[in-house]
């Protein structure tokens, strides 16, 4: 940052990009390309497709191999009736709570303890196993299967806040809160269909 003085004691502040650092930021972007990420990772962390594609590549990711676990943890006895959350109310407040309004509530929490965080760590994957872990825990004093279940998901979400913030905290938000409404739709309607 330069800091350019405009009279009366004033200062601007501009933002310049110094013409010396160009290459070697250059050489650092090829050197992070040249490492070949999974695909899967390539496919988290890639904000330059639209919002929407975006939302339901991930949501896809995020929820397919959580039923998985899920059925696997179910069909093992892990995860019982007893184990597992119970859900009170209407079936339009369940939805509401559970779809509309549970994802962007939890979301702008994780974005907080992503940012405490990032004091630990800069690294992608890091910062969301670390978010992941803390948010089952949370999940888990709920119920206590609940967490081994919510695990995947929220790295997931993790990573969709941590790249969407790189264009706008407003886009962290948005898609995030998409991908995590579009986790919890079959949650939502099991819950529902076993009042």
């Amino acid at each position: 940052m330069l800091h350019v003085s405009c009279g009366w004691g004033i200062y601007c502040t501009e933002h310049v990009r110094s013409r010396a650092l160009e290459p070697e930021q250059e050489t650092q972007e090829t050197t992070r390309e040249a490492k070949p990420q999974p695909r899967l990772l390539r496919w988290l962390f890639d904000n330059r497709i639209s919002m929407r594609l975006y939302v339901l590549r991930t949501g896809l990711i995020s929820l397919l191999p959580s039923l998985a676990l899920v059925f696997i943890l179910a069909t093992s006895g892990i995860i019982t009736e007893e184990t597992t959350p119970s859900f009170e109310g209407s079936a339009v407040g369940l939805f509401v709570m559970i779809v509309i309004v549970g994802p962007p509530v939890e979301t702008v929490l994780m974005g907080l303890v992503l940012r405490i965080l990032s004091f630990i760590t800069k690294r992608r994957i890091a910062l969301a196993a670390m978010s992941a872990c803390i948010w089952a825990c949370l999940h888990s004093i709920a119920a206590p299967a609940w967490g081994l279940g919510v695990i995947w998901p929220f790295f997931v979400f993790s990573c969709s806040y941590l790249v969407w913030r790189e264009r706008a905290w407003w886009r962290a938000i948005w898609v995030t809160s998409c991908v995590h409404a579009f986790q919890n739709v079959v949650p939502a309607m099991a819950a529902i269909a076993n009042q």
